[in-house]
C-alpha cells in the first residue's frame, strides 16, 4: 500500500499546499474511498498485539458485524470479545491465534471455514458460513504495517451440497473443498503479489542498468572527445584538409553518441528521482531565439524555411537553463528531420499565466491513431517519411519528462500530409514549484553539449549527395579503370556513404543511394556488380531492397551485401535467410569490407548455385527493432574506422602527442564496442525465441576450450582442461552455447595469474536435481552476500581482471528462461565453481539479479 489507510485531519494555516501535496493527499483520499467502496468484507487492522486496532474497513465489513465507522480506532477484541456464550463470537479465538501467527511468520493464514450463527432482521438465528484470510501488508524493510482481515461467505456454496441428513457425509467432503478452494484462491493470490514484486524488481533493475550503462559510456566518450577535440583546435600542426574532415566526422560521430547516452542518463535520473533540477528566472525569449536559430544553416541546406519568433517577455519565466536546451533542440531537430519542404516555425507566446512554446511544420504529419503514443518511450510512428530512418524514439519521450519537471504540459496536433504542431506550456512565477529547486538568481548562460550534437545531426540528416562524392587525395590507390566493376552503396546515413565510397573509389565504379527505393531505381537504370546496403532505412529497408531485387529475374544474381549494427549469430542468419550473399556487423575494418567486396564480385558467376543453397532454407524472420544498437553502433564504427584511416595516412606525420590521442581514441573504441557486444548479448538473452531440443554440453565444452586456446592472447598459457564426457541436457542450443562461453572464459580469465591453472566442466546431483558446473583453481572471491549474477556487479578491481560485469548476468537470465537457476560457491584463494539448473518449462517471472 503506498499511501495511510487513515488519513489524519490537519489543522488548517491558510497556506496552500504545494501541487504534490495536494496530489499526494488526492491520491491518499482516492485510495480510501476505493478501500470503502469495495465489495468484499475486509478490515484492516494495526499490529499492535493483542489489542489489533481497526483503522478501516469496507461499507460490507460494517454490514455485516452491525458496526459502523465508530468502531474504527478501537481493538478488534474489545468490539468482538471471546464469549462462549455469544454464538456470533464463537470463532474470535481462531482469529486471534490466527494473527499471532501472521505477526511470527509474516506470511497470510488462511483460516479453516466458519460456521457462525447470525441473527437475522427477524431476530431469529440462521448459519452462515465463512472463508477467513489474514494478509500481511509489509514494508520496505520487511516489518508488517497492517493487516488484512478478509472474509469470503461461502454459504451457497456449502448449501448447493445439502440435501438432507443421509448426505451430510458429502456435504462434509464439500465443506473440505470449499476450504482447499478458498486455499487455492488464497495461493492465488498470494502468487499475484509475489510477481507484482519481481515486475517492481525488474523495474528498478531497468533503471539502474540505464544509469550504470550510461555512466560506462561516458568515459570511453570523453577520452575519444578530448583528443578529436585538440586535434582540430591544434593551429601549430594542423591537419591537412583532408584529414580534418575525417577528425571533424569522428568527433561529430562521437557528439552524436554522447548525446544519446546523454538522454539515457536523464531517463535514468527522472525514474531514480534524483534529476536535480535548478528552477531560476530566465529571460525564455532569448534563450528559445538563440537555441532556435542555431538550425538555421540546417535548414537552408535542407532548402527549408526558418521561422523564429520570440518577441520579448513581460517577465522572466523560472525554468531549468540546461534543461530547456534539451526541449528545443529535440522538438525542432525533430520537425526538421520530418519536413521535406515548406517551413518549421519556432514561435513563444505570452498568456495570463503561462508562456507557450509552438513548434509547427508543414512536414509529412503524424496517423490520429499514432497521436497518443508519440510520447512513449522509445516508441517510433511507423509508415511515416522521414529525411532519416535512424533515431531510438528517446527525444519526444524526454521533452515530455522534462517539461512535467517545469510543473507544465506538452500536447501535439497532427494532419497527415500537412503538417504538426507540438504545444508546450509552461505557468509563469514559482509556487507550482518544489521550494528546494527554486533560486531567485538569474540564471547562468552556460552551455551545455545537447544543441550542438543535435544540430550536427541535423545538418547530416540534410547534407546534399555532393559530399558523397570521393576525393582521390583522399587515399593512395590509383583512380579506378573506366571498366571496373560497379558498386552500389545504399544507406540513410551520409557519414557512413562517404566513408565506404572513399574505401571502393580507388578500385571501383562507386554510385549512392539514399535508401532501398531509391536504389531500385539505380539498378534498373544500370545493373551494378554489386550492392552493399544498410538494413535500417526510410521507405524501403534493406530486407525489403534485397526481396525486390531477387524476385526480379533480370536483377537476382547481383550479389548483395547487407550492413548493420546487429550483432549475434541469429542476426547473421536471418540477413542470410533473406537471401543475402554476406553480413558485415558494424564496426567493421576497411580491409574486411575490401576483401569481402573483392570476393563476392569474382564469386558472381556461381551466384545461381549459392541462391539455390539458400532458397532450401528460405525461412524469413520477423523484423526486429534494431533502435538503439543501431544508434550506439554507426558512430561508433565510424571513430573506429576512420581512426584506423588516419593512422595509416597520417600517423607518421603525427608528433608523439598526437600518436598518444591515437592510441586513446582505439584503446577507448575498443573498450566500448566490448560493451556493446556485451549489452546486445544481454539483450538477446532474453528476446530470443526459446526452441528445445537434445544439446550435447560436452561437446560445446570442447569448442570452446580449443577456441579458448587459439586467441592471441592465449600465448604461453597452459590451462588443464577437463571435460566430463556425456554431458547432455534438453534446451536452446544458442542460448547454452553463450551460456558455457561466458562460464569458462570467465573461468579462463581469472586464471590467467594461477600457477598450474585448471578448469572443470561436469555435472552432479546437487538438491535432489543434476546441476551442470564449471569450476576454476583461479582467486576466488566472498561468496557470502555477493550476487555475481548482477548486471555491472564486479568482485575483483578493474586493475586486476578485465570486464564489464555483464556475463554472468546473460548467463543467469538464459538459464532463467530455462526454468533453472544459477548460484556460485567459492572463497578467497580457493577458486570458484559455478553451477546452473535446467527446468523441463519456462518459469514465472524473476527478478534481474536473482542468485540462487
Amino acid at each position: 500500500l503506498d499511501a495511510e489507510l487513515r488519513v489524519p485531519k490537519r489543522k488548517t494555516t491558510g497556506k496552500t499546499r504545494s501541487p504534490r501535496r495536494a496530489a499526494k493527499a488526492r491520491e491518499v483520499a482516492d485510495f480510501q474511498a476505493l478501500f470503502e467502496q469495495s465489495p468484499d468484507i475486509l478490515l484492516a487492522l494495526l499490529p499492535d498485539a493483542p489489542r489489533f486496532t481497526m483503522v478501516a474497513a469496507t461499507r460490507a465489513r460494517f454490514a455485516v458485524t452491525g458496526t459502523d465507522a465508530s468502531s474504527l480506532g478501537k481493538g478488534l477484541f474489545e468490539i468482538f470479545p471471546d464469549n462462549p456464550d455469544d454464538p456470533s463470537a464463537s470463532g474470535t479465538a481462531n482469529l486471534r491465534a490466527s494473527l499471532e501467527r501472521v505477526l511470527r511468520t509474516r506470511a497470510p493464514d488462511t483460516m479453516a471455514v466458519q460456521k457462525y450463527d447470525v441473527r437475522g432482521a427477524d431476530g431469529a438465528f440462521e448459519t452462515r458460513y465463512w472463508s477467513p484470510r489474514n494478509i500481511p501488508v509489509l514494508s520496505e524493510d520487511g516489518a508488517v504495517r497492517y493487516i488484512l482481515h478478509r472474509v469470503e461467505e461461502v454459504t451457497d456454496l456449502v448449501h448447493q451440497s445439502e440435501e438432507g441428513e443421509a448426505l451430510r457425509g458429502e456435504n462434509m467432503a464439500m465443506e473440505r473443498e470449499v476450504i482447499a478452494r478458498s486455499r487455492e484462491l488464497a495461493a492465488a493470490i498470494e502468487e499475484l503479489r509475489r510477481v507484482n514484486d519481481s515486475l517492481g524488481e525488474l523495474d528498478r533493475a531497468k533503471t539502474a542498468f540505464f544509469s550504470n550503462v550510461s555512466h560506462e559510456f561516458r568515459t570511453p566518450l570523453t577520452l575519444m572527445l578530448g583528443p578529436l577535440e585538440d586535434l582540430l583546435s591544434d593551429s601549430k600542426q594542423p591537419l591537412e584538409p583532408t584529414h580534418r574532415a575525417r577528425v571533424q566526422l569522428a568527433h561529430d560521430s562521437a557528439l552524436r553518441l554522447l548525446k544519446l547516452v546523454n538522454a539515457l542518463l536523464d531517463f535514468s535520473r527522472i525514474e531514480a528521482g534524483r534529476l536535480r533540477a535548478t528552477f531560476a528566472p530566465t529571460d525564455l525569449a532569448a534563450a528559445t531565439l538563440e537555441l532556435a536559430g542555431m538550425f538555421e544553416s540546417a535548414a537552408d541546406r535542407a532548402g527549408i524555411r526558418l521561422v523564429v519568433d520570440c518577441p520579448p517577455l513581460s517577465t522572466p519565466v523560472w525554468v531549468d537553463r540546461d534543461l530547456w536546451e534539451k526541449i528545443v533542440p529535440n522538438l525542432v531537430s525533430n520537425a526538421l528531420k520530418f519536413t521535406l519542404a515548406g517551413q518549421v516555425a519556432v514561435r513563444l507566446r505570452e498568456a495570463p499565466s503561462s508562456v507557450v512554446l509552438e513548434v509547427a511544420d508543414t512536414g509529412v504529419g503524424i496517423p490520429e491513431a499514432e497521436l497518443g503514443k508519440v510520447f512513449d518511450r522509445f516508441y517510433r510512428v511507423q509508415g511515416v517519411t522521414g529525411r532519416t530512418h535512424e533515431g531510438s524514439g528517446i527525444g519526444l519521450a524526454l521533452v515530455r519528462e522534462l517539461v512535467t519537471l517545469h510543473g507544465g504540459t506538452v500536447r501535439v496536433e497532427s494532419v497527415v500530409g500537412r503538417g504538426t504542431t507540438f504545444r508546450v506550456e509552461i505557468p509563469k512565477g514559482y509556487a507550482h514549484l518544489p521550494p528546494e529547486a527554486v533560486s531567485h538568481e538569474p540564471a547562468a548562460a552556460t552551455r551545455t553539449t545537447d544543441p550542438a550534437a543535435h544540430v550536427a545531426e541535423a545538418a547530416r540528416w540534410v547534407a546534399p549527395h555532393a559530399p558523397d562524392a570521393p576525393h582521390a587525395s583522399h587515399t593512395p590507390h590509383t583512380p579506378h579503370a573506366p571498366h571496373a566493376p560497379h558498386a552500389l552503396i545504399v544507406d540513410d546515413n551520409p557519414d557512413l556513404r562517404r566513408y565506404i565510397t572513399e574505401l571502393l573509389a580507388p578500385i571501383y565504379r562507386v554510385s549512392v543511394a539514399v535508401d532501398g527505393v531509391e536504389a531500385l531505381e539505380r539498378i534498373r537504370a544500370e545493373r551494378p556488380d554489386i550492392v552493399l546496403s544498410d538494413v535500417m532505412m526510410p521507405r524501403l529497408d534493406g530486407f525489403g531492397l534485397l526481396r525486390a531485387i531477387r524476385q526480379d529475374p533480370a536483377l537476382a544474381t547481383i550479389p548483395v551485401v547487407l550492413l548493420s549494427a546487429r550483432a549475434g549469430e541469429e542476426s547473421a542468419i536471418e540477413g542470410l535467410d533473406v537471401g543475402a550473399d554476406d553480413y558485415l556487423t558494424k564496426p567493421f575494418s576497411a580491409r574486411e569490407l575490401l576483401a569481402r567486396v573483392r570476393t563476392h564480385v569474382k564469386l558472381a558467376a556461381t551466384r545461381h548455385e549459392f541462391i539455390a543453397r539458400l532458397e532450401e532454407v528460405n525461412r524469413e524472420l520477423a523484423a526486429f527493432s534494431y533502435t538503439v544498437s543501431h544508434d550506439l553502433k554507426n558512430p561508433l564504427f565510424a571513430v573506429s574506422a576512420l581512426g584506423d584511416l588516419l593512422r595509416a595516412d597520417y600517423g607518421d606525420r603525427l608528433n608523439h602527442q598526437g600518436n598518444e590521442y591515437l592510441e586513446q581514441i582505439q584503446a577507448s573504441v575498443e573498450q566500448m564496442g566490448q560493451l556493446v557486444e556485451g549489452l546486445l548479448a544481454l539483450s538477446h538473452a532474453s528476446e530470443r525465441e526459446l526452441k528445445r531440443e537434445p544439446v550435447d554440453l560436452s561437446a560445446i565444452a570442447g569448442d570452446v576450450a580449443r577456441w579458448l586456446a587459439s586467441r592471441p592472447d592465449s600465448a604461453g598459457r597452459s590451462v588443464d582442461i577437463v571435460i566430463e564426457p556425456g554431458l547432455r541436457a534438453l534446451g536452446d542450443v544458442g542460448l547454452l552455447t553463450a551460456v558455457v562461453e561466458n562460464l569458462m572464459g570467465n573461468a579462463w580469465k581469472f586464471t590467467g595469474r594461477t600457477p598450474n591453472a585448471r578448469i572443470e566442466v561436469g555435472a552432479l546431483e546437487r538438491e535432489g536435481g543434476r546441476a551442470f558446473y564449471v569450476r576454476d583453481n583461479g582467486p576466488g572471491f566472498d561468496a557470502a552476500g555477493a550476487d555475481v549474477f548482477a548486471p555491472f556487479k564486479r568482485l575483483h578491481g578493474r586493475d586486476e581482471f578485465e570486464g564489464h560485469g555483464i556475463g554472468l548476468a546473460t548467463v543467469q537470465r538464459i538459464i532463467h528462461r530455462h526454468g533453472g537457476r544459477t548460484w556460485a560457491e567459492s572463497a578467497p584463494g580457493k577458486g570458484a565453481t559455478f553451477f546452473f539448473t535446467l527446468g523441463e518449462r519456462r518459469p514465472a517471472a524473476v527478478p534481474v539479479g536473482e542468485g540462487r
